[in-house]
C-alpha cells in the first residue's frame, strides 16, 4: 500500500443571515467556558479561558442553597487539587472516613496536582459561594443530580416497520469489515450505564480482561463501578450492609473434620475444590435480581484452590441447596456463573460476573487513583474479604452491550452487535451515587491511572445517557470536561455519545452529546427503502450552544432488538425485545468505530487519536442529504471506513471533516466557538489521503440545494372522532390507514407530479406548541409520524 496525501486551500466567504444578525455585537472580549489554557493544548484548540473570570456553575447548585438545605454535594474542576484540598480542610469539607476494620488497613495517598481534575464531596451549603473563589476551580456540578438513560422506546414504530437488529450489520457494512477481517478484535468498548448482564449466552465471553503483564490484576475483568467504591473507601461496607455490589466476604469457616460440611455453616463443600490454607470464605451475592428469581439470599463460597491464601474462585449457590458441589466456579478466565432450568444447555439464571477478590496486598481496582483524586486513604481489604461483582440494575446497559458485541446466540441468532470480536468494559451502577465523572476519566486512564498504559484501559467509551436540564449544551462543564478529556489528558480514548430524544427542532443536543471532541450520534432509520432514509424524528439536532455541528454521525436508531438480562426472562431464549433511540445509535455506532478502529491499527501500525478517527469516519459516511444539524457527517459505513484503510483504488479521506469557520480573540479554535463577520473570508487547508495504488482525481465543486416549490398546508386534528370536533372530514385516528393522505407524485398524472429536476423531496410536520406540550411538563401531548 502507498499513501498519498494531497492538500488544498479553500476560500469561505460568509453569507449566512446569522452573522448579519451578529454584526452589530462586540465579541473581541467575550469570555467562553473552556478548560485547559491555550498553552496546554495549542493556541488554535482553546480560547483564554477562566484565569481572572467565574467558574461555570450548575444552576441546581444555587437552587439547592437557596432553598436552605444545609449541605450540598459538589463536584469541581479544578486545576490544582492541592489547592482544592487546603481549601476544604481549612473550611470542614473533607469528607471523614470509618477507620479499619480487622484485615484491613488504610494508606494514605497523595493527588498528582497541576493537572486538570475533579473531586467531589459534601460541603456546609452556606459557604458554597466561597468555592467559586478557590483558585484553579474550573466549573462546579451538582454531583447530587445523576445522569438520566434516554428513553429505549422515544416513539411508537410506524406501521409494518420490523426491528432492523441483525440487518444492521448489513445496512453499516459491518458485514463487509467481517469478511476484511475486521470483527473488533482487540478492541475494548466501555459500556457507561446500568451494568452488563454477562451471564446472558450472547455476552458470556465478552468481558474485557487486564492484559497489561504489570498489573497487579492482570487477568481479572476490566470493570468499573464507583457507586460501590465510594461506599466501601469511605464507610468500609459491602452487601449486605450496604447495598451495592462488592460482597463482604469477611465470614471464614473450616472443615476441620474433613466430612464435606463446613462446620458452622453446615454447606455442602463434597466436591469442592478444597482450600488450600483450610479457611472458607462467605458471603451473599448482592443481585437482588438473582435473589428475587432464586426465591431467597444467595450464598456465595470463595475459595483459595491454587495458592495457599490467594482467594479466587467463587461458587454461587444459585440453586439455594445448600450445596456448592453442584455450582458453577467464578475464576480469572471463566468469571460468570448461571444456572440452566430447562435442560437445552443455556443458562437461564444469570449469576453475573465476578472481577476481583482482595488479595490482601492491593486495594480494589482503580482506588489508588479514585483515592487520591477525591482526597480519601485508600483501603486495603483482607485476603478473601472483599468479592466484586458486576451484575445489572436494569435492562439499559445489556441492552447497549449487546448492540456492540452480542454474539447470536439466543433466539437462533435474534441479537447480533456490530463487532462481535470487541470486549465490554462495563461501568455499572453509572445512574446511583457517587459521580458520572469518574466512570468519564477511568476510559481514559484505566486502573492505573496512567493515560500511556496499554491493556488496562477501554479505547472507546458509550454513553446513552444525558442531563436534560442544562441548556448551555456545549459551553457546560460537563461537556469542556470529556472534551479536554478525547482532546487533551489522552487522545487515543474516543467517546461515542448519545446526542438525545428530544428532537424537534434545531439547537436541541444535549449534555454531554454536545462536546466538541468526541462522536457524537443521531438516530435515523434503516436505510431499508430506495429513498434518501430518514431521520427519527425525535433525534435531537444540533448545532450546540456555541454553533458547532451536532451530530458527528448518524446510526440505525429505530430500532432493533437487544439482549434482554435473564433475570428479567423466563428462559435464555426469552431474553431479548426490541427497543430503540439514540441509546440504541450510539453502541451501534461504538460497534462500528471498533472495526475501523482495528483496521486502522492494523494497516497504520498505531491506534488512532480521536480527531483524525473522528476525521476519518466522517469522512467515509453516506451522504443522506440532510443538513449537518441533522446527519453530521452521514451515515456511518463501516464497509467504506475499512475499505479505504485496506487502500481500496478510488478511496480517499480528508481532515477536516468538517469546519467551523471564523476565529475567536485572534485566533481559529478547533473547539470552542469560533465568529466571522459578513464579507470576511477565510482560507482553510484540506488534507486528502489515498491509501491506493492509483491516482484519485478529486474535484470540489460546492452545491447548494434551492427549493422547487415550497407547499404548505393546515390541518386541524379536531375532527368527528374527538370532542368538540372542527374537521368533518376526519374520523379520528384509525390504526390501518393514515389519518391524512397527500398526494405527491403519480406518474401518470398531469396534477400530481414532481418537477423533472427534483433531487430531493422532504415533508415536514410542525405541531402548534400549545398541543405538543400543552402543561409544559416536557413531554409531548402530540406525536405526528411522516411517512413518504
Amino acid at each position: 500500500m502507498r499513501q498519498r496525501t494531497a492538500s488544498a486551500l479553500m476560500l469561505l466567504l460568509l453569507l449566512s443571515s446569522l452573522s448579519v444578525g451578529m454584526a452589530s455585537a462586540d465579541f473581541s472580549q467575550a469570555r467562553i467556558p473552556s478548560i485547559v489554557d491555550a498553552d496546554d493544548a495549542g493556541i488554535s484548540d482553546y480560547s483564554q479561558d477562566f484565569q481572572s473570570g467565574s467558574p461555570w456553575v450548575e444552576s441546581s447548585l444555587w437552587e439547592r442553597v437557596d432553598s436552605g438545605v444545609d449541605q450540598v454535594r459538589v463536584t469541581a474542576i479544578t486545576r490544582s487539587l492541592g489547592t482544592l484540598n487546603q481549601w476544604q480542610h481549612d473550611n470542614g469539607a473533607i469528607e471523614e472516613q470509618k477507620p479499619a476494620k480487622r484485615g484491613e488497613f488504610l494508606i494514605a495517598i497523595d493527588p498528582i496536582d497541576e493537572q486538570v481534575d475533579h473531586r467531589t464531596f459534601w460541603m456546609d451549603a452556606r459557604i458554597f459561594h466561597k468555592l467559586t473563589g478557590v483558585p484553579g476551580v474550573i466549573a462546579i456540578l451538582d454531583a447530587e443530580k445523576a445522569p438520566e438513560p434516554y428513553d429505549t422506546m422515544p416513539f411508537e414504530s410506524p406501521p409494518g416497520f420490523e426491528p432492523e437488529s441483525v440487518r444492521s450489520g448489513e445496512i453499516h457494512g459491518a458485514n463487509d469489515a467481517w469478511e476484511r477481517g475486521y470483527a473488533g478484535e482487540g478492541m475494548v468498548v466501555a459500556i457507561a450505564d446500568t451494568g452488563v448482564d454477562f451471564g446472558h449466552p450472547d455476552l458470556n465471553g465478552t468481558q474485557a480482561r487486564v492484559t497489561d503483564p504489570k498489573s497487579p490484576y492482570e487477568g481479572w475483568p476490566l470493570m468499573f463501578d464507583h457507586n460501590s467504591m465510594y461506599y466501601w473507601l469511605v464507610y468500609g461496607e459491602a452487601y449486605p450492609t450496604r447495598g451495592t455490589w462488592y460482597a463482604d466476604t469477611s465470614q471464614i469457616d473450616y472443615d476441620n473434620n474433613t466430612d464435606g460440611l463446613l462446620d458452622d455453616s453446615g454447606y455442602n463443600i463434597t466436591g469442592v475444590n478444597a482450600s488450600l490454607s483450610g479457611a472458607y470464605h462467605l458471603g451473599e451475592h448482592p443481585d437482588w435480581r438473582l435473589i428475587d428469581k432464586a426465591g431467597g439470599d444467595v450464598p456465595i463460597l470463595v475459595v483459595d484452590d491454587r495458592v495457599s491464601g490467594l482467594y479466587e474462585t467463587v461458587y454461587p449457590d444459585i440453586n439455594r441447596d445448600d450445596d456448592f458441589s453442584n455450582d458453577v466456579p467464578m475464576r480469572p478466565g471463566e468469571e460468570t456463573a448461571g444456572l440452566d432450568t430447562d435442560g437445552d444447555g443455556l443458562w437461564d439464571i444469570s449469576g453475573g460476573l465476578v472481577y476481583w477478590v482482595a488479595d490482601g496486598a492491593n486495594g480494589v481496582p482503580y482506588t489508588d487513583t479514585y483515592a487520591a483524586r477525591h482526597g480519601y486513604a485508600n483501603r486495603i481489604p483482607g485476603a478473601g474479604n472483599l468479592t466484586l461483582f458486576m451484575i445489572e440494575s436494569g435492562s439499559h446497559g445489556t441492552l447497549c452491550a449487546s448492540a456492540v458485541s452480542a454474539q447470536g446466540v439466543v433466539s437462533d441468532g435474534k441479537v447480533l452487535g456490530m463487532a462481535p470480536n470487541a470486549t465490554i468494559s462495563s461501568i455499572g451502577n453509572h445512574y446511583s451515587g457517587g459521580h458520572a465523572l469518574d466512570g468519564w476519566r477511568f476510559i481514559a486512564e484505566g486502573y492505573d491511572g496512567i493515560t500511556i498504559t496499554q491493556g488496562d484501559q477501554p479505547h472507546i467509551g458509550s454513553f446513552s445517557f444525558g442531563y436534560s436540564s442544562i441548556d448551555e449544551a456545549g459551553a457546560d462543564g460537563y461537556s469542556l470536561y470529556l472534551d479536554w478529556l478525547t482532546r487533551v489528558y489522552n487522545d487515543n480514548a474516543s467517546y461515542s455519545v448519545a446526542i438525545g430524544n428530544g428532537g424537534h427542532g434545531f439547537g436541541t443536543a444535549k449534555v454531554p452529546g454536545a462536546a466538541h471532541g468526541i462522536f457524537s450520534v443521531g438516530a435515523f432509520s434503516s436505510r431499508s427503502s430506495d429513498s434518501w432514509g430518514q431521520n427519527a424524528p425525535w433525534s435531537n439536532r444540533g448545532p450546540n450552544v456555541v454553533g458547532r455541528m451536532d451530530p458527528d454521525i448518524v446510526s440505525v436508531g429505530w430500532s432493533a432488538t437487544g439482549d434482554i438480562p435473564l433475570n428479567q426472562r423466563n428462559n435464555a431464549n426469552s431474553a431479548w425485545g426490541t427497543w430503540g433511540g439514540t441509546s440504541l445509535a450510539t453502541p451501534i455506532a461504538a460497534g462500528l468505530m471498533a472495526l475501523v478502529a482495528q483496521a486502522w491499527q492494523h494497516n497504520l501500525g498505531y491506534h488512532p487519536g480521536s480527531q483524525e478517527f473522528r476525521d476519518f469516519v466522517l469522512s467515509t459516511s453516506d451522504d443522506r442529504g440532510y443538513e449537518p444539524f441533522v446527519q453530521g457527517g452521514g451515515w456511518f459505513n463501516a464497509s467504506r471506513a475499512t475499505a479505504t484503510l485496506d487502500g481500496a483504488n478510488g478511496t480517499w479521506w480528508a481532515s477536516p471533516a468538517q469546519w467551523n469557520s471564523g476565529t475567536f480573540q485572534g485566533s481559529h479554535r478547533d473547539a470552542n466557538i469560533n465568529l466571522m463577520r459578513p464579507g470576511q473570508t477565510q482560507d482553510v487547508a484540506l488534507e486528502f489521503e489515498n491509501y491506493g495504488d492509483t491516482d484519485v482525481m478529486l474535484r470540489f465543486t460546492p452545491t447548494a440545494f434551492e427549493p422547487l416549490e415550497h407547499t404548505v398546508l393546515v390541518w386541524e386534528s379536531l375532527g368527528n372522532g374527538s370532542e368538540d370536533g372542527a374537521n368533518d372530514t376526519w374520523d379520528g385516528h384509525q390504526g390501518d390507514r393514515p389519518d391524512l393522505l397527500i398526494p405527491l407524485h403519480i406518474s401518470n398524472s398531469t396534477e400530481y407530479r414532481l418537477p423533472v429536476d427534483t433531487l430531493q423531496l422532504r415533508a415536514r410536520a410542525t405541531i402548534e406548541y400549545s398541543a405538543f406540550d400543552e402543561n409544559q411538563d416536557r413531554s409531548s401531548e402530540e406525536r405526528v409520524f411522516l411517512q413518504v
